[in-house]
C-alpha cells in the first residue's frame, strides 16, 4: 500500500499550490478548497501579514508534486489516428523573377 505524501498541488493551485495540496492530501472537494482559500485570504489580510508569512514558509518547506504523477497524465489510448491517406508531397510553385529596375516613384 502506497503511503500518502503531502506535496504542493500542480493542478489545483492559485499561488503556490499549498492549500490545493492540503486538499488533495485530505481528500477535500474543490468547493471546500475554494472556501478555505477565501477564508484564508480574509484572515491573512486582517492578521498584519503573519498568516502570509506562514504561507510563504510552508510553500518553501512542502515539496512540489512529481511530474510523473499518474493523476496528472492524460490517457490517449482510446483515440486512433486520423483516418485517411498520408499527406502527399506538394509541388513547389515557380517563382517569377523580380525586376529591381521598375519605377515605383509614382506611389
Amino acid at each position: 500500500m502506497a503511503t500518502k505524501k503531502l506535496t504542493k498541488s500542480r493542478t489545483n493551485k492559485q499561488l503556490a499550490g499549498v492549500i490545493g495540496g492540503l486538499g488533495e492530501y485530505f481528500g477535500w472537494s474543490s468547493d471546500v478548497i475554494t472556501i478555505i482559500r477565501i477564508v484564508y485570504a480574509v484572515l491573512a489580510l486582517t492578521s498584519y501579514g503573519s498568516l502570509l508569512l506562514i504561507y510563504i514558509i510552508v510553500a518553501i518547506i512542502i515539496p512540489q508534486a512529481p511530474r510523473n504523477d499518474w493523476r496528472n497524465k492524460q490517457d490517449f489510448s482510446g483515440f486512433s489516428k486520423w483516418p485517411g491517406e498520408a499527406p502527399k508531397a506538394q509541388k513547389r510553385k515557380d517563382v517569377t523573377p523580380f525586376d529591381d529596375d521598375e519605377d515605383w516613384s509614382r506611389f
